[in-house]
């Protein structure tokens, strides 16, 4: 997937609990490709290039269309109900009689429909429906799966045919954290990160698909890893900093892989533990409360304080009550994180800190890129802040140093095809 369209994704999703989907469905695609003999390969990239050029001419600015096995996913972000049905179908209608003006191209059917559901139920729609390498392959490159029918899946882990890659991942890298209490940055969060096309991805957001639970355990386990040693180079040196560890809730959801996970936190000696921070990410909003009280609770021993990474616009945090989670996280929508800052921003983090508060617990707010933002964070309680207006990222971490808010705010910052502000 992407850059791009992973960064469109991701702004789509952010602080929606259910989405508007569109799905077009490419029906009768054997008959075509018989029908059309060695020409096949030609005429596949016709039809999806076609077509994703014709739907997106009809969809709303902020729309956003994923290409998948056999058609195309729509996220509507203003029409929904009835009037998305509509749309759906009109698009339809219209490329169904499109395409009949091509010979070739006359038993090719569209099935298609419109229907609301969770972001989760959407993200697994998008990773069962990930376009066969046959499908995906441009039509002047040899397609021998192709021609003898066999489906493949989409590879990997490569660059190029002849580049593979270890990880999805290009490097695991350390984001400065900033204390707005201490004036002082003294935390560092631990990120893989991936630059395509000259722009970074981070943790998750580095994978191919969205959802995958062998790289999510990888991943997880390179991050605690790699943190321990940073840590480590910080501390021989006689200096000390926070580190904060990000983990996926599937990752330690089942007992088993929890165990593992945590022979990874146990070879930190007990009072080195005080500097580490574990980060909770990706909690299911049906998660029982017990299993998490559980969960939580079992992480308590390997550092100072458990986060709770939840989506932009959560405030209601009762399902956390009695699960010993110390702070809030929340990432900010990079649309949000550019230009003034409204009052629905100020609001929504006002709300997280105020419901954070009531149950004795700090916040934490990552990709901060605009001082108005800071500003208005600080005075609303928020203490912990990462992102590219705090310090750009860093191969280790370094020791905790004095940082005031006014060197923060005033610190210049490189143009943007140097310092990539635009984040995925």
């Amino acid at each position: 997937m992407q850059p791009e369209l992973k960064m469109k994704l991701k702004l789509a999703l952010a602080g929606r609990a259910k989405v508007e989907m569109g799905q077009f469905q490419f029906l009768n695609l054997e008959e075509v490709k018989q029908r059309a003999g060695p020409d096949w390969p030609n005429l596949r990239t016709k039809i999806y290039d076609v077509s994703a050029h014709f739907i997106e001419k009809r969809l709303d600015p902020d729309d956003v269309i994923f290409r998948c096995q056999g058609g195309f996913l729509i996220i509507f972000s203003v029409l929904s109900g009835d009037d998305a049905a509509q749309k759906v179908a009109d698009i339809t209608a219209e490329l169904c009689t499109f395409f009949l003006g091509d010979r070739a191209m006359q038993v090719l059917k569209i099935g298609s429909e419109s229907r609301s559901v969770s972001t989760e139920e959407f993200l697994e729609i998008i990773t069962r429906s990930q376009p066969q390498e046959s499908e995906m392959r441009p039509a002047s490159t040899p397609d021998s799966a192709a021609a003898s029918g066999e489906a493949r899946p989409v590879p990997r882990w490569t660059e190029s045919a002849s580049k593979a890659r270890a990880t999805p991942w290009d490097e695991i890298v350390f984001k400065p954290c900033w204390d707005a209490r201490n004036n002082a940055v003294t935390h560092h969060l631990c990120v893989a990160r991936r630059v395509i096309n000259g722009w970074p991805a981070y943790g998750r957001e580095t994978f191919p698909v969205f959802d995958s639970r062998p790289l999510n355990r990888l991943l997880d386990h390179s991050v605690a890893k790699a943190a321990q040693r940073g840590f480590q180079r910080v501390h021989a040196g006689g200096g000390s900093c926070g580190i904060i560890i990000p983990v996926h809730y599937d990752t330690i959801s089942s007992l088993s892989e929890r165990m593992q996970y945590f022979a990874i936190l146990q070879a930190v000696p007990v009072p080195i533990r005080r500097h580490f921070q574990l980060r909770i990410d990706a909690i299911p909003d049906g998660a029982p409360v017990a299993q998490m009280q559980e969960l939580f609770r079992s992480m308590i021993p390997f550092g100072s304080q458990i986060i709770a990474r939840l989506p932009y616009g959560v405030s209601d945090l009762r399902r956390f009550e009695g699960s010993g989670v110390g702070a809030f996280g929340t990432e900010i929508p990079y649309r949000l994180g550019d230009g003034e800052v409204s009052t629905t921003t100020v609001q929504a983090v006002l709300a997280l800190v105020t419901a954070a508060q009531l149950l004795k617990a700090e916040t934490f707010l990552t990709q901060i890129e605009n001082a108005s933002l800071l500003g208005a964070s600080v005075s609303a309680g928020v203490r912990l802040f990462s992102g590219d207006l705090i310090g750009p990222d860093q191969p280790a971490p370094e020791p905790a140093r004095p940082l005031e808010f006014n060197e923060i705010v005033h610190r210049p910052v490189p143009p943007d095809d140097e310092a990539h502000i635009v984040r995925i």
